[in-house]
């Protein structure tokens, strides 16, 4: 078989499992997207004023309400939105709620997709080198065993960023400076607070050139080259709606009042443990096995790696004590640090060659793998990400109470084909465990590599 034809059937085979649940909740977040999309597609105007009473995601300027997201997610939906539309499959929405088809299809747009891709990129690159446990067991069990699962299927821009941010240091690796530029352009543009990536890489590549007197600045205006139409582009994009280049969305946004000003005068210590190793938001709880892998590469990243990972390393570091400093670092109502995506994307891709590369590696996935994939599903089930902001302990105080209920979710698609929910996610374990059997003795029988493939 051959490389694209195993890349084929592990995209599709993935993708099956992440567009199973695809959202169609009332949540203000997706809502805001979707009208976006709406009104763009089925009126012709980036005003959301028809929709603005179903969400609280809303910017006011001159008397007309807008979605305050950064916009390319909501972008990259319109044309299939108009296609759908034009064609008759989905309806107009109505002034009292989104189609639900449109919500349904921008989940699996920004939601489903990215996370199969993040998944394959993954992967391929475990598939490169040596390792001691199948590259699909441990790429299964990190991803569909974190909180990036719980938003796959949803209409976030975190699972799109953090795949365009992938690209991103992929093509940074490659010395692909401009190409590098354009998909951090396209990251920023799902999340503004990506922007923190490209600027290191900038001022980092621009330290080098300094400290070295090569005068060899070709990498840092490549970089600048490939995200300058994008910068441009928001730009204008902000000038259009809000009046200002320099206003985002968030500068209108309705009846809130962010709390110590948004971003506080220093990193809150709390912050910093609610979104590391906590039960509320942790990224290691809510990512198992990528507490794992991260302890693999600190033993086996000597300081002649240092230089790489400082791609990965200081911006991670300066994200992390961002988000910290924010007022609402928790995210809202949130499953796992959502706002840590991107951060989670890059360090699981950097990272699990090293646990892969290590003998107790297999058993340790083994262990760890499970124990991520049961609290993960049981949210996934029932509740997704709907977990209210105050809840210290969600597993123990709202997701276990809600399988003990049955309350099991009908945003699957067999629902809406007849099944009754329960069954439906109890075949999805089914389903699950046998793609995931049946990959790994793929990659038992077709494994042929001599290296382990270093952090870069």
């Amino acid at each position: 078989m051959s490389e694209r034809t195993r890349n084929l059937v592990f995209i599709l085979l993935v993708l099956l499992l992440s567009s199973w649940h695809l959202d169609q909740s009332n949540n203000a977040n997706t809502i805001s997207r979707a009208a976006t999309v709406a009104a763009v597609v089925e009126q012709g105007t980036f005003q959301i004023d028809r929709f603005e009473h179903l969400t609280g995601d809303k910017a006011l300027v001159n008397g007309h309400y807008y979605s305050e997201k950064a916009p390319l997610p909501a972008l990259i939906v319109v044309p299939f939105h108009w296609i759908l539309h034009n064609t008759g499959l989905i309806a107009t929405s109505a002034p009292d709620h989104i189609n639900l088809d449109l919500l349904r299809l921008g989940g699996l747009i920004c939601g489903s997709v990215p996370f199969a891709l993040i998944a394959l990129l993954c992967w391929r690159r475990l598939r490169q080198g040596e390792t001691h446990v199948e590259p699909t067991l441990l790429v299964l069990l990190t991803f569909f065993g974190s909180f990036l699962f719980v938003y796959s299927g949803s209409f976030y821009g975190h699972l799109p960023g953090a795949l365009f941010l992938l690209l991103a240091f992929i093509a940074l690796r490659e010395e692909h400076y401009l190409a590098t530029g354009a998909w951090a352009g396209c990251a920023v543009l799902c999340e503004y607070t990506m922007v923190i990536f490209p600027l290191c890489w900038v001022i980092g590549s621009s330290w080098n050139s300094i400290r070295e007197r090569s005068g060899h600045w070709r990498p840092v205006l490549r970089i600048i080259f490939g995200g300058l139409p994008f910068a441009l582009g928001l730009l204008l994009y902000d000038q259009l709606l809000f009046g200002s280049a320099f206003d985002l969305g968030y500068d209108h946004v309705v009846g809130y009042r962010p709390e110590n000003g948004s971003v506080s005068s220093a990193v809150q210590w709390e912050a910093l443990w609610g979104l590391s190793f906590s039960p509320y938001r942790g990224l290691f709880p809510h990512m198992p096995l990528l507490l794992l892998a991260v302890v693999a590469a600190l033993i086996g990243a000597g300081r002649a790696h240092f230089r790489h990972t400082a791609h990965i390393l200081i911006p991670v570091v300066v994200t992390f004590l961002f988000i910290s400093s924010v007022g609402m670092w928790w995210g809202g109502w949130a499953f796992g640090p959502r706002h840590l995506t991107g951060v989670a994307v890059l360090l699981a891709y950097t990272t699990l060659p090293y646990l892969a590369g290590q003998r107790w590696s297999r058993v340790a996935v083994l262990i760890v793998g499970p124990i991520g994939i049961s609290y993960v599903f049981a949210a996934k089930f029932t509740l997704w990400y709907a977990l209210p902001s105050g809840i210290a302990e969600p597993l123990r105080t709202l997701i276990i109470p809600a399988i003990e209920r049955g309350n099991w979710t009908r945003m699957q698609w067999p629902v809406l084909l007849g099944l009754a929910p329960g069954p439906s996610s109890l075949f999805f374990v089914i389903i699950f465990a046998t793609i995931l059997f049946v990959l790994a003795r793929w990659d038992a029988r077709s494994s042929s590599s001599d290296a382990p493939v270093p952090l870069p």
